[in-house]
């Protein structure tokens, strides 16, 4: 069975939920080639502005990342047609996307060729979904043709040295999370009142006033391989997620990445957050007046950033990717017998 993973960029969605799985696919033997973006050599052949056929390699299984564009959601029944197995996989719910966020103008319907619309009519008629939280499932694969492939950790983020500090820090973009600032209120701003250095790694643009700060913290993206590196250097991490909609079904990536890299985190108490906090890591905060208590006990005592580093270090050392690697593979192989088993009057072109 020849699969071949189309990764939606080779950032950081890109390379957790396409490329990396599919490198450790390759590793262990499976016939798996993954394509950068600018490497494909998929062409569709179009009659206006309908997808008539598609070219492609002798292929048996085709991953396909967030199919937002209107063509290659075309595209997707067309292959299923030919016969070829053809897989999605979805990290967010695009539908409930913030206004604030880049993203929502990228892909409102109306505005171009790309639309969640898109991408719910792709995961309708592809052969399997896969999504990283179980709320996705409800999103993305009501039709039952759905694998939860949560996300895990490449080698890299192991064993990554950290000096312990009291300097409080968010790892991530304020353009990308623009209402998460508000789940912790005035929290962060009362720490900085009392002396609490805060900064972000990540662009931090707009995230001083959200915060309730005189001016954005400290701040900057950083390429993706300096990514742990940049997270282990903070002294106490946070993952502020607003009660909504879209961040029901974010992953637990984000204090996954802090557990590994030994940053004790406080977070808010969302469904996958949740879940990695029950296994022993981190510490949940619903309120702004618990986020500073939290916070303020774990900058207090640095025999509590110790013992939260350590428990997040063997949580998250449950959760290598070269342990679980195989269930990509195991979902792209039920994917392939239920494509055998569909006859191709059944599928909709």
């Amino acid at each position: 069975m020849k699969v071949v993973v189309y990764p939606g960029d080779r950032w950081g969605c890109g390379s957790f939920r396409m490329i990396w799985p599919g490198e450790q696919c390759a590793a262990a033997g499976h016939d798996v080639h993954v394509v950068e973006k600018d490497r494909r050599s998929v062409r569709l052949v179009m009659e206006r502005d309908t997808v008539r056929d598609v070219l492609v390699d002798d292929v048996d299984v085709v991953v396909l990342q967030r199919v937002t564009h209107a063509y290659m959601a075309q595209a997707v029944s067309v292959l299923r047609a030919m016969g070829v197995t053809v897989v999605v996989d979805v990290d967010d719910d695009l539908s409930s996307i913030h206004p604030s966020n880049p993203a929502w103008q990228v892909h409102r319907p109306g505005r171009g060729l790309h639309s969640w619309h898109n991408l719910a009519a792709a995961c309708r008629d592809a052969t399997l979904v896969t999504v990283s939280t179980p709320a996705l499932l409800d999103v993305y694969a009501r039709h039952g043709r759905g694998v939860v492939l949560p996300n895990y950790l490449p080698d890299h983020y192991y064993g990554v040295s950290r000096t312990d500090s009291d300097v409080v820090g968010w790892p991530g973009s304020f353009h990308s999370h623009p209402n998460d600032p508000e789940a912790v209120g005035g929290a962060v701003a009362r720490l900085v009142d009392e002396g609490a250095q805060f900064v972000m790694r990540g662009d931090s643009s707009g995230a001083g006033k959200a915060f309730g700060l005189a001016a954005d913290p400290v701040g900057g993206g950083v390429p993706i391989e300096e990514w742990p590196a940049a997270v282990a250097s903070l002294g106490i991490g946070i993952a502020p997620l607003a009660d909504t909609r879209f961040n029901s079904a974010k992953s637990w990536l984000k204090p996954l990445e802090m557990s590994a890299c030994g940053v004790p985190w406080v977070a808010s108490p969302r469904a996958e957050y949740r879940r990695l906090h029950a296994m022993g890591a981190g510490v949940l905060a619903d309120r702004p007046r618990a986020w500073h208590r939290e916070l303020k006990r774990l900058r207090e005592s640095p025999a509590l950033r110790q013992e939260m580093s350590e428990a997040g270090r063997a949580v998250a050392e449950q959760l290598r990717l070269q342990d679980h690697a195989w269930k990509w593979a195991e979902a792209w192989q039920q994917a392939y017998e239920i494509q055998q088993a569909t006859p191709r009057s059944r599928v909709a072109v």
